[in-house]
């Protein structure tokens, strides 16, 4: 396959693929967690940590006044489309940002790419209002996610259409660690639902990969033809929505058990 590009907002380009293949499954399901926001505060802030080139934020900056951050330039520099109004070089371990700032935080699909992911939590916490929002989606470590975002995605010749070092399964979490990690920063989880595709999408998602592989469609549009949507299980990866609170968190809704 072709080496990933550095134009995030190529429509042919791997990035863009992202972009397509789940905003229309986190948008919408952030959207709804963060409906409320106005209600609290007539200007909210919204931090889209790990951004990349803002493409959870260009779904959301008309929720909040939005500020992207990741710890490299070059996908920061390319952050105009996304509408955010502050765009910053920054690792989110250690945010350089005061205490109490935002109302809400999104870390969505950079859990899996950080040496400690649990001070990514610790540092949303901080960072979070009292009764504000973290808005998360990660891939699941379970042996499905092994299969199938690992060795069919990444490993095996015939099938593989993502770079071979894009994810360490080693660095997913699981569902129970992720909600533990949520309990240990003072959040209160109030959902978490899985992330994958309904048996009828099979099908048109097993074409387009097939496409994309023989470089007949460029990733934009394999990611606009696979469907993903918001499942039971959380098998293969997972997405929630937690409350700041003080102190240890009670669960109101158990995540999904993996199968």
């Amino acid at each position: 396959m072709a080496a990933v590009e550095d134009l995030w907002w190529d429509k042919s380009g791997f990035w863009f693929g992202l972009h397509t293949l789940y905003d229309p499954v986190r948008i919408p399901y952030f959207r709804a967690a963060l409906a409320g926001l106005k209600d609290r505060n007539k200007h909210p802030r919204l931090l889209d940590v790990g951004s990349g080139a803002g493409f959870a934020a260009a779904g959301l900056s008309d929720t909040a006044e939005t500020m992207v951050l990741d710890r490299s330039f070059d996908p920061v520099s390319q952050a105009g489309p996304s509408g955010a109004r502050f765009a910053v070089v920054a690792d989110a371990e250690h945010l350089p940002v005061i205490d109490g700032h935002f109302d809400a935080v999104v870390a969505s699909e950079m859990l899996e790419h950080v040496d400690h992911p649990a001070r990514v939590v610790e540092e949303a916490a901080r960072v979070t209002k009292l009764g504000g929002l973290l808005l998360f989606s990660t891939p699941t470590r379970t042996l499905w996610s092994r299969l199938f975002l690992i060795s069919a995605a990444q490993r095996w010749s015939l099938t593989r259409t993502l770079p071979h070092d894009l994810h360490n399964w080693d660095s997913f979490l699981t569902a129970a660690e992720m909600t533990g990690l949520l309990d240990r920063y003072g959040f209160q989880l109030l959902h978490i639902s899985g992330i994958g595709m309904s048996p009828a999408a099979v099908p048109g998602a097993v074409r387009a990969l097939w496409s994309l592989k023989t470089g007949r469609i460029a990733f934009g549009e394999a990611g606009e033809r696979i469907r993903l949507s918001l499942t039971r299980s959380t098998r293969l990866a997972m997405i929630g929505v937690a409350r700041r609170v003080e102190g240890p968190s009670i669960h109101r809704l158990e995540p999904t058990h993996a199968e």
